[in-house]
């Protein structure tokens, strides 16, 4: 048999079905080709009913999904402390089969590619295996989402493999009901005994009020990528699965005893975290995540924590890295194979180091990068070119048009709680005789510019309006950007209008003079700046001098205030606190410096986060703190969700 196709995604996960459905338009003919008997992957087949990431910010396909799934009370509601969204599962894949084909998306299950024939660094052909035989697939564009590198391998390009006990670990994913009576535990011949949870395989629980339990249970030494070893882990998995329900039911795990629970269900395979990753253009490294990083070329944007859990420990205790991360791009270049003209390779086989691999992997951030990936297909058979001669302003205008944005500033509500900065603007010996009246403004891709007025001992008489901000993690060295004689320190402003354009206005006094009033812009996010401008009548400065210490947030109000703890040194601390009702009364302040000290001039910024403030410490020290309505409103609420992080266990009462 032979077909013909314009963009051929291999792999029918939820990067996959993104890839295709942002692949399909009237023009053009796009298949699917999946291993299993269901779309969806991991979220179906591996038994991940769960969506981690950001699932509120993805694509319009991805909401699609969410309110088909919502619509039937399938799904979790979106709560931006939680790690995890549940869903049903063979739900999702019944309403994402249907979702590819109303749009006209062929899809062969029960397949796999055997062969490809690759020209010149292009994917011209693919041999699938089918339920009805041999299929020889001619292609135009290829996107692999396997998850192991499949086409790539077969096409020659270098792929990394880690191997056992390297890689991130396997689960596998069961589900147990409540039957209402005591059960009687059965532990078959042969089978595992453990006799306290310092034992078994690193376990967690969900439970919810229907009974029902879902357990994950981590599997380790075996390779995800080799047919012998995956094998093998699948039936190691299963002998394990049936030691932990009898250790369930009769011991417990973390106050949770499951004596009525019996197994009523098990995932199709053994959940996979990685198997291969191609070596692309570009690596996605460690660094590039936890330090927030803006690429040109950016297709997707990663919001998840690092999640690395250590390849060749099965037990719990100290198994893991779960360090929380800022919103971050995932560009183009790390989905392209060194030298290809037509492939994409995208999900969790992307190139990037393991410990970003760790992030990237979830099933909301695949999605993005599928939906990329498909875009960056389709325009490439429609312009003819290669992959890397891509259009990138027109992949970037149609992603976004698809609902998806790339501007990291959009990002940062889903665990918001867990992402709490403080900070040092200006280090210890920052040449600074004195800093007042900062300002802060959040602009795109989570950079932060603070204007204030400063003199620097290193710039004799250099009294003037400065400039640092924070971008990708790090803070600029402070810029001077006007040093106008007789400079007022309390008769000074900024905004940033509805197009973007940062304004300060200031007021200066000299020789007895009256008072005179200027303004400086920026058009370029503070790079730049325009000559003072004199503002004639009125004044300019009072009208701009709104009360930085008070922010709304949502339903609620967010001040910042000074509690003087030692009046006779004139130490103090700075503080945050919140009202529900409109001011009327405040809850408890939440201290942002635990020292006492010396601390004027707070400014507080709402943000996607939440709430941003800086202030002055010390007279020539500026601080930055960046955290959520929940640090004031529900501390406990933090803690519990920290807890639950590390200790396996979630009830879906709670």
């Amino acid at each position: 048999m032979e077909d013909r196709y314009g963009i051929v995604v291999v792999g029918g996960g939820m990067a996959g079905i993104m890839a295709a459905l942002a692949a399909k338009d009237s023009g053009n003919r796009v298949l699917i080709i999946e291993a299993s008997n269901v779309l969806g992957g991991q979220g179906t087949t591996g038994g991940v009913a769960g969506f981690c990431g950001d699932s509120e910010r993805v694509n319009d396909y991805f909401a699609a999904l969410v309110k088909h799934l919502s619509r039937c009370k399938l799904i979790s509601e979106y709560d931006p402390t939680a790690d995890r969204r549940e869903y049903d599962l063979e739900w999702c894949a019944y309403f994402l089969q249907e979702m590819v084909l109303e749009n006209g998306i062929d899809v062969l299950l029960h397949s796999r590619v055997i062969d490809a024939r690759v020209e010149d660094g292009r994917v011209t052909r693919l041999t699938v295996s089918t339920a009805g035989g041999i299929l020889e697939c001619h292609c135009g564009f290829v996107v692999d989402a396997t998850g192991q590198c499949r086409v790539a391998s077969l096409a020659g390009f270098e792929a990394i493999h880690e191997g056992a006990n390297k890689q991130l670990p396997m689960s596998l994913y069961f589900t147990l009901w409540d039957t209402g009576k005591p059960v009687k535990p059965f532990l078959p011949p042969g089978a595992s005994t453990w006799n306290n949870e310092d034992e078994i395989p690193m376990t967690s629980l969900h439970v919810f009020p229907s009974g029902k339990v879902e357990v994950k249970m981590k599997v380790v030494g075996f390779d995800a990528a080799d047919g012998y070893s995956r094998s093998r882990a699948e039936i190691h998995a299963r002998r394990n699965m049936m030691s932990l329900i009898y250790f369930l039911q009769t011991k417990g795990y973390g106050g949770v005893k499951l004596d009525r629970h019996v197994l009523a269900s098990v995932s199709r395979s053994i959940g996979i975290r990685e198997e291969k990753r191609i070596v692309g253009e570009y690596m996605l490294t460690e660094e590039d995540v936890s330090s927030g990083s803006v690429f040109k070329d950016a297709v997707a944007v990663g919001t998840y924590h690092f999640d690395y859990h250590w390849p060749d420990k099965m037990e719990r205790a100290g198994t893991g890295i779960t360090t929380m991360v800022e919103p971050y791009h995932i560009p183009l270049g790390c989905m392209i194979p060194k030298d290809a003209k037509n492939l994409l390779v995208t999900g969790r086989s992307a190139c990037g180091d393991q410990m970003a691999l760790s992030s990237f992997r979830v099933m909301a951030t695949v999605a993005q990068m599928g939906f990329g990936a498909g875009h960056a297909a389709r325009l490439c058979v429609e312009d003819g070119c290669g992959v890397k001669s891509v259009d990138f302003g027109a992949l970037q205008s149609r992603i976004t048009s698809g609902g998806q944005s790339l501007n990291l500033s959009d990002y940062g509500d889903y665990l918001r709680h867990s992402l709490v900065l403080r900070e040092r603007v200006l280090a210890d010996l920052s040449g600074f005789d004195f800093c007042v009246s900062p300002r802060l403004h959040p602009l795109a891709d989570n950079r932060m510019l603070v204007v204030y007025i400063g003199k620097s001992d290193s710039h004799p008489n250099r009294l003037g309006i400065w400039a640092t901000d924070r971008f990708q993690s790090a803070w600029s060295e402070p810029r001077l950007i006007a040093t106008p004689r007789g400079l007022e320190s309390t008769a000074f402003s900024s905004r940033v209008d509805e197009k973007g354009e940062i304004a300060i206005f200031y007021r200066t006094q000299s020789d007895g003079r009256r008072p005179s009033n200027w303004r400086i812009a920026s058009r370029d996010d503070g790079w730049t700046w325009s000559e003072p401008a004199g503002i004639e009548g009125g004044d300019a400065v009072s009208g701009m001098s709104k009360d930085r210490t008070r922010i709304r947030l949502g339903d609620a109000m967010v001040k910042a205030s000074i509690r003087v703890v030692d009046e006779g040194n004139g130490l103090s601390r700075i503080s945050l606190s919140a009202s529900c009702d409109d001011g009327k009364s405040w809850l408890d302040p939440m201290d942002v410096e635990k020292d006492a000290g010396l601390y004027s001039d707070p400014c507080l910024q709402t943000t996607s986060r939440g709430i941003a403030l800086v202030y002055v410490r010390d007279n020539c020290r500026l601080v930055f703190w960046h955290g959520s309505i929940e640090h004031l409103t529900d501390p406990d609420l933090v803690q519990w969700r920290d807890r639950v992080l590390h200790s396996g266990v979630v009830s879906m009462e709670a």
